[in-house]
């Protein structure tokens, strides 16, 4: 079940692997808002996550 989520096999699968990567990110964000250094983790991993997921849509 983990390989389904992180290599998923149709378009759909995939939009909601972005999607739910961006709610937790905003989650998070949200969580740690007092903390600027924090939000800036938050923000700096979630792209190079969606960029991670864009490069192995390449493939």
């Amino acid at each position: 079940m983990l390989a389904s989520w992180w290599f998923p096999e149709t378009d759909a699968g995939v939009v909601v692997q972005v999607i739910v990567t961006v709610l937790i990110a905003i989650a998070v964000g949200i969580a740690v808002r007092r903390e600027q250094s924090l939000v800036l983790l938050v923000i700096g991993t979630t792209l190079v996550t969606l960029g991670w997921y864009g490069i192995r849509g390449l493939h």
